[in-house]
């Protein structure tokens, strides 16, 4: 049984696996994060020790995958023999409807496919099931056909005449081909996948542009974080692009992952009310401080890929001086009422005298009435 994890946006990487009866064997970097638990040959739990913002899911050894999670960045395989060996994937592709193409497949200079078993799969959308295509020495299947050479460490999967809905991040995988594979399953370990369009009829290739990304100043009403720290939050919202083939960054006086200034960005671009074209959100949240100072320059960086070369759009914003010292504050609030108080308490102790004075003056025209 093997996990895996995927952040929205990153690499897919395995946690660990076991076979029933024996130690689980855990990647080092998720040892202190991680346990995972065997009770029977189908039932398996993994332990989350320290709980983050992640996806897992769970591969049972009778099929390489049914919903497994998937990477996004160069793969990095941790053998028995303790070497590394990098697959490597083509760049994502625009293609039209029924044009063919082809995605590649190679390893790392030193190693070679023929200790490996070579697969495709595909999802679809982020957090959707991972779907196994094909594998090497297959069969066509539908439209897909594999081809490899192992003496070129060369991979491919062919798409003859694809249609809109093979849209998908297409992903090569491959597991250790020996015998204990064939009787426990090896783990599957994935390229960094390669995002492939199939164009829709009538539409063009539209790229961002400064016109359609909407940069939005925190909210005056935002108040204190989870751990009592008070931050800000800027919205950069990109419209009225096609296709979704963006990647939204952030940089804060020319300089991007600063420290404690947090970016988060939808996993994907999405068309919304049935809107032909896409759009995505990204979040900057910064310490309240950092916002507050008019000098602090904010810019959301939108890269826009054609089908043949990335187009970057930026857009900015400054800082603001301090809303509070322009506003109300608990400070302001307090001395506000304290005066108030103390200006009632003068009223009232003059009111007092006054009403003293002229019950005096009453009390003395009514001894002069009696006289």
């Amino acid at each position: 049984m093997l996990w895996y994890k995927q952040p929205e946006s990153g690499m897919m990487k395995l946690i660990g696996y076991d076979y029933f009866g024996s130690d689980p064997i855990m990647e080092k970097e998720f040892k202190d994060d991680f346990e995972i638990r065997r009770e029977n040959t189908l039932t398996g739990a993994l332990i989350i020790r320290s709980l983050r913002k992640v996806m897992h899911n769970c591969h049972s050894a009778g099929r390489l995958i049914t919903n497994m999670l998937t990477a996004i960045l160069s793969l990095f395989l941790l053998l028995h023999s303790g070497l590394t060996v990098v697959v490597h994937q083509s760049g994502d592709r625009l293609t039209h409807t029924g044009v063919t193409v082809t995605l590649e497949c190679r390893r790392g200079e030193g190693f070679n496919m023929m200790s490996y078993t070579m697969y495709w799969y595909r999802q679809h959308y982020y957090g959707a099931p991972v779907e196994f295509l094909i594998k090497e020495y297959d069969t066509t299947e539908g439209h897909f056909q594999s081809s490899i050479n192992t003496a070129k460490n060369y991979f491919s999967l062919q798409i003859t005449a694809p249609h809109v809905n093979d849209s998908s991040t297409y992903y090569c995988a491959a597991s250790h081909s020996d015998a204990h594979s064939q009787d426990y399953g090896e783990p599957v370990h994935f390229g960094q996948g390669t995002k492939l369009t199939v164009s829709e009829d009538g539409l063009d290739v539209t790229p961002v542009d400064e016109e359609n990304i909407k940069l939005f100043a925190p909210s005056s009403k935002q108040c204190k974080n989870r751990v009592g720290q008070k931050t800000k939050t800027l919205v950069c919202l990109a419209t009225h692009f096609y296709p979704d083939h963006v990647n939204v960054t952030w940089e804060v006086n020319g300089e991007q992952n600063k420290p404690n200034i947090i970016e988060s960005t939808d996993a994907a671009a999405a068309k919304r009310n049935g809107d032909r074209y896409y759009s995505i959100t990204s979040r900057l949240t910064v310490p309240s401080e950092v916002w507050t100072n008019p000098e602090n320059n904010f810019t959301c960086i939108v890269d826009f890929f054609d089908g043949t070369k990335n187009i970057q759009t930026r857009k900015s914003i400054s800082g603001v001086k301090d809303e509070e010292e322009e506003g109300m504050t608990r400070e302001k609030y307090l001395k506000i009422t304290h005066n108030a108080k103390l200006a009632y308490t003068v009223f009232i102790v003059k009111s007092s005298i006054y009403g003293a004075f002229v019950v005096f003056l009453l009390w003395k025209w009514q001894g002069k009435q009696n006289d």
